[in-house]
């Protein structure tokens, strides 16, 4: 998954991948940049096998038709940047963007030029064609540090998305009605086509077991409340206590219920979350539908190879459902951004071309993510549907745990875990929550 799972990246070691005109800068972390190249230009991510191959399609024709080769590597740990910018020593042309709480310090610092910059006369067209809820800042604020825009100007331009928060089913077995609500979910029946449970859940990930909680939760949040208090929970600066967090808590248990959930909690407990969806092709059916993003199908294709199964034909899935009609405009999602570090003619070129249809039109086909771009087509039914439910959002909104302090995101996926296994400990878990809070945010 490319999620902006940085802290989960972190732990990996430095990678260093080249094929074809992709020239490799291995080293310890800063390649030396180019300098004012018009030649050359050093990009660093976090991509490897199949998304690192799609990304070499799309430079591809960059180089042949410009000359201009990119010096390409692929760095995992995701304080690299971090570690660079603090000892002054050189960055790439472009990277990723740092983690949401340096964008204002490195954007005063001049670390990061302006999409504006970049982009130049083309910039308009970029905002114009890019899905708004990547671009535009919650009604009457000029900063989302989320979406990298510090007072108005941009900093992060967006290249990749995708949604989560999606029920998946088996469209053998599903054959009703997408429901307009969260209670018009909770109440389909099973049985009425032949499973056995409403959900599927799978929350073991080794150390990182209950991401997948935090998925389904804060998709309700999001949905029970505007995205200032979302984001302000983030940040915390709201008490786990909160009632409107305990509400959350509470619709979310309604998932993992022992009526409800496939297996019951200790199985939900046990599963992998990509083993999660196998029950929604075995006979019978062991649920109706899977709570995950816009990468599941992968695994259903991986765990069912005799099924052959083919998106739009034999799996689908419908947005995550209405919970309060006031937020219906907050959907979750992650996305891959690029940041011009080296104001450079072929910094700039390059970042012109990947603000294109033509580039992105190149991903879209290589299967396995949405574009920025609205206008761009989808050969998989899937990818076409997630299109919509990205062009609906008003805002995009990051999942809480991956954007907490490691203390506090450790401290809320276990909490998820325990109250699966036992939700009378719901009470106890968020007032220890709210004295994790306290610590880790005054240290963070």
């Amino acid at each position: 998954m490319a999620e902006v799972f940085g802290r989960r990246l972190s732990r990996a070691v430095a990678l260093c991948l080249g094929a074809l005109f992709l020239l490799a800068a291995c080293g310890g972390g800063s390649n030396g940049n180019t300098g004012a190249s018009s030649t050359d230009v050093t990009v660093w991510s976090a991509w490897g096998g199949a998304e690192l191959k799609a990304f070499q399609d799309v430079l591809a024709p960059f180089h042949t038709k410009t000359g201009i080769t990119v010096h390409l590597t692929t760095v995992r740990d995701a304080n690299q940047l971090a570690i660079n910018v603090d000892a002054g020593t050189s960055l790439p042309d472009i990277a990723n963007g740092p983690t949401v709480d340096k964008v204002k310090d490195w954007v005063s610092k001049g670390v990061m030029k302006s999409v504006e910059t970049a982009l130049g006369s083309d910039f308009n067209a970029y905002i114009s064609n890019t899905y708004p809820a990547l671009t535009t800042p919650p009604a009457g604020k000029s900063d989302d540090l989320y979406i990298g825009i510090v007072a108005g100007k941009h900093y992060e331009m967006m290249v990749k998305t995708q949604v989560k928060g999606l029920f998946w089913y088996n469209k053998k077995v599903y054959t009703g009605p997408a429901p307009k609500t969260f209670d018009d979910l909770l109440a389909i029946n099973p049985s009425q086509y032949g499973a056995q449970k409403l959900f599927c859940a799978g929350l073991e990930s080794g150390s990182a077991s209950g991401w997948p909680a935090s998925d389904q939760i804060d998709n309700i949040i999001m949905r029970q409340n505007d995205a200032t208090f979302y984001t302000n929970w983030i940040e915390g600066k709201v008490k786990f206590t909160d009632p409107q967090i305990k509400l959350g808590y509470q619709t979310y248990l309604k998932e993992v219920s022992s009526a409800n959930v496939y297996g019951g909690p200790n199985t939900v407990l046990s599963t992998n979350f990509g083993k999660a969806g196998d029950p929604l092709f075995k006979t019978p059916a062991g649920c109706l539908f899977l709570e995950q993003a816009t990468f599941i199908p992968s695994f259903f294709t991986q765990d069912f190879p005799a099924l052959n199964l083919k998106a739009g034909t034999d799996y689908d899935f419908f947005a995550h459902p209405s919970v309060d009609s006031k937020y219906d405009g907050n959907v979750n999602g992650f996305y891959d951004n690029f940041v011009m570090y080296n104001d450079t003619p072929a910094a700039r070129a390059l970042m012109k071309y990947m603000a294109t249809s033509d580039a992105q039109q190149i991903w879209a086909n290589d299967g396995g993510t949405l574009a920025a771009i609205k206008s761009i087509n989808y050969n998989d039914p899937v990818y076409k549907n997630a299109a919509s439910v990205a062009a609906s959002a008003k805002n995009l909104l990051v999942t809480a745990g991956d954007f907490m302090p490691s203390d506090m995101q450790a401290a809320f996926w276990k909490s998820l875990l325990n109250v699966t296994n036992n939700p009378g400990s719901l009470d106890s878990e968020l007032k220890r929550l709210d004295q994790v809070q306290a610590a880790a945010y005054k240290t963070s």
